[in-house]
């Protein structure tokens, strides 16, 4: 062997690995690592999905709705809420002596914790375990008495990154601490003192904002920083006005795209504001819900899924005694028919009595 073959072998295994560690280095720069999916979304203004609203649904979640009924001091409960339509048996009804429920009216769900909060008369019924609860299953915390302040309670929210319980009762907002153990008598941290007759609350936790219906004055109220007000406060901006279209609104609920959706029991109606966080005044609404084939008459407490695309809206129809769902809500106007309805007679939801709706997308 020459000396040049002899150089030119030893040089072999170093130019094999020169071109080993280039083709590493190419490979790298063009590589892109995708980020986890993140399922959900947001608006303008929306940041984390707001409390009173669901959490995302887990993939093959099928969902549980929650329903209140006067007229038989009951809440059912329909499963597969994702898929739900007609002529359904609720999986569960929550009735009987043991649960105290009296008068039902607007109930909130706190999905993470398997939680039910119920506006009932002259009490907050809490269950734990909603998901399971059936029968004569009594509630896992009653709260009232003098302290609390609570006499005729209308709806309920929870902001569970603070904690925190509004009980909208009146002409009052009683908020609590520790609204995951608040129990009996115990004494409200702040009373928001609205000043008139509340007909339905929603609690954007997100952006710490509280929105107010005032039925008698066909006006929302809209209260920003709310964790942080008491006493008698005046609402930082407030939507009403002939061009509104607001009529005796009954319930309240934002989108993950932030429109302000209300529910108007005076004309069967619903109605939709583009942006939650700046609306004020004498503002048109973008979109109406109207007109018989909607099947609205009377509509209350209203729920959205925030974790389905297009949105879904969940209506307690109380005069209709059925449950009519729209999907795709941002680009529907008029009168549309649902696109599910959950109505007839082995729901056992009954004319006059049906005011309270929730929706636990997480099970």
């Amino acid at each position: 062997m020459n000396y040049r073959s002899a150089r030119n072998d030893r040089r072999a295994p170093r130019v094999f690995l020169f071109f080993l560690l280039s083709s590493v280095l190419l490979l790298s720069a063009g590589c892109v690592i995708s980020p986890r999916r993140i399922i959900g979304g947001g608006g303008s203004d929306a940041g984390p999905t707001p409390t009173g609203s669901p959490s995302p649904t887990p993939s093959g979640a099928p969902g549980k709705l929650y329903v209140t009924n006067i007229n038989n001091n009951s809440i059912m409960r329909f499963d597969n809420a994702s898929t739900a339509d007609g002529n359904l048996a609720p999986a569960a009804v929550i009735s009987g002596a043991a649960t105290q429920i009296i008068a039902p009216r607007h109930i909130f769900v706190d999905g993470a914790a398997d939680r039910l909060f119920v506006a009932n008369q002259g009490d907050v019924l809490v269950f734990d375990s909603a998901s399971t609860k059936s029968g004569n299953a009594a509630p896992s915390r009653s709260i009232s008495g003098a302290a609390t302040g609570i006499a005729s309670p209308v709806d309920v929210a929870v902001d569970d990154t603070k904690d925190l319980l509004y009980v909208a009762d009146t002409r009052d907002v009683f908020v609590f601490t520790s609204a995951s153990t608040v129990n009996g008598n115990a004494p409200f941290g702040h009373d928001i003192q609205a000043g008139f007759i509340i007909s339905a609350m929603y609690l954007d936790s997100a952006n710490d904002r509280l929105f107010l219906a005032d039925s008698a004055a066909n006006s929302i109220n809209v209260y920003d920083g709310a964790s942080g007000l008491n006493g008698r406060v005046a609402p930082s901006r407030s939507i009403n006005g002939a061009s509104t279209q607001l009529n005796q609104p009954s319930g309240l609920a934002v989108d993950v795209v932030n429109k302000l959706i209300v529910s108007n029991a005076g004309s069967n109606t619903i109605t939709v504001y583009i942006n939650a966080g700046a609306t004020n005044g004498n503002a048109t609404p973008a979109f109406v819900i109207t007109g018989a084939s909607t099947t609205l008459n009377g509509p209350s407490q209203i729920a959205v899924n925030r974790s389905s695309t297009p949105v879904e809206l969940f209506v307690a129809n109380t005069n209709g005694a059925n449950v009519p769902i729209f999907s795709d809500l941002g680009s529907k106007s008029g009168n549309v028919n649902p696109s599910r309805n959950v109505a007839g007679s082995s729901t056992t939801l009954a004319t006059g009595g049906v005011h309270g709706i929730a929706l636990d997308t997480t099970r």
